[in-house]
């Protein structure tokens, strides 16, 4: 998913109720310089939600020095925290530029909460159990049908055909430049040689995503344990991979995503927080 930063209209959301849970301030003019504000949320539960971003609209501290970082984007930042005991209140934290050094309080900091909160949506999360078993198939299931997402697990045969055509592609282009012979040879060789560098833990797929719907895609192993694999994007495909083990043929995928209900927005407002 592409993050961009969003300007904030705190008319259009409901106010939230927060609290400081803790701030870490490191004033220093290193690469790791910044101001954390971690905030509780008290009446939302962090079971409830499975990912948030915060975007800042405003935010000084008591020298009026402005402390939105405006270079850094609002990303959609996944809670790992799954199995959080249910009476646990939210904690997201919100990261901004730093004080002036005689600073001693944030005086204000405006802006908004997105929290992704699956339980809001049935169509939230896809789970396709025996994935593996669908090599060369596209899956089925309502939750992708619902957010318009398409995935088709993409099977060693079909990967074969598609370097194959590939291959011949770049060879008709490699004439077209003048090349002829072995110095021919070697230029497609070299292509097919790069061609996704597979490892074999990856699972190769085609999806299409034209609404960025999707939030994360994991595995669930057959003890319902959630095993979080690399996603990359190569030549058109989507490659995911878990640290050299292939997924097991009773593992399931589980694909979370973004939609209007699951995606609840709140404005919030913190005032003369205390620095360290």
């Amino acid at each position: 998913m592409t993050n961009t930063i969003i300007a904030v209209t705190l008319a259009a959301v409901s106010l939230v109720d927060v609290a400081v849970h803790r701030v870490n301030d490191r004033r220093s003019g290193g690469n790791f310089s910044q101001l954390e504000i971690v905030m509780e949320l008290p009446k939302i539960k962090d079971a409830d939600v499975a990912a948030s971003r915060v975007v800042v609209a405003s935010a000084v501290d008591e020298t009026g020095r402005d402390l939105v970082d405006r270079e850094r984007e609002a990303e959609l930042n996944t809670n790992f925290r799954p199995n959080a005991n249910p009476t646990t209140p939210a904690t997201i934290s919100v990261t901004l530029k730093n004080p002036a050094r005689t600073a001693t309080k944030v005086k204000e900091v405006r802006g908004e909460l997105e929290l992704f909160m699956p339980a809001k949506d049935p169509n939230s999360v896809a789970e396709i159990a025996k994935f593996t078993s669908f090599s060369g198939k596209s899956l089925a299931h309502k939750a992708l049908k619902a957010n318009g997402v398409e995935i088709a697990i993409v099977s060693p045969a079909q990967l074969a055909a598609e370097k194959k055509k590939l291959a011949d592609a770049k060879r008709k282009e490699y004439v077209e430049l003048g090349y002829e012979g072995e110095s021919l040879d070697q230029m497609v060789s070299s292509f097919t040689d790069n061609f996704l560098s597979l490892d074999e833990s990856d699972v190769v797929m085609r999806v299409k995503d034209p609404q960025k719907r999707i939030q994360e895609m994991v595995y669930v192993d057959g003890a319902g344990e959630v095993r979080r694999a690399s996603v990359r994007d190569e030549e058109g495909f989507t490659l995911m991979s878990i640290w050299n083990e292939p997924p097991k043929p009773d593992w399931k995928l589980r694909v979370s995503m973004v939609t209007p209900k699951n995606m609840v927005k709140h404005a919030f407002v913190l005032k003369d927080v205390p620095l360290p």
